[in-house]
Formats: structure tokens, sequence, C-alpha cells
């Protein structure tokens, strides 16, 4: 997933391990938001869970990380 920083407007990828990593954390913390940090400046870049999602569209997320439904 390609990401422009916030903050010096460089450009950098954030790979597919990555990015399903991301979405695990997000889905087992319930958290709106990944902080991704750019490599050139290291500054954290919010990576949305909506837009996360939909350009990952091979990751599922396993019956453990799911959230409990009550």
């Amino acid at each position: 997933m390609q990401i422009r920083c916030y903050h010096c407007q460089k450009p950098y990828a954030l790979g597919k391990e990555a990015m399903h990593a991301a979405l695990d954390l997000i889905t087992t913390e319930n958290l709106s938001h990944y902080d991704a940090p750019c490599p050139h400046c290291r500054r954290v870049n919010r990576v949305f869970s909506q837009g996360a999602a939909t350009r990952c569209t091979e990751w599922k997320p396993t019956a453990a990380e799911k959230p409990a439904e009550e």
C-alpha cells in the first residue's frame, strides 16, 4: 500500500505483511486507525481501518480475532 507522508510529503510503501499485521491489530484492539511511521522523517501517519480494509481485499480476520458480538 502506497502512503504519502502528511509531514514531509514523501511516498513510502507498506508491504502486504505489514498491512495484514496492521489490520489484525486494528481488529483485535478495536481501533479506528493504525500509526504507520514514515521511514524518511520518522513521524507517524494514520492509516484508517476503512481505507486499509478496502485496499487489502485478500485479508480475512481469523475466528480468534473477530470481536465478540454481545
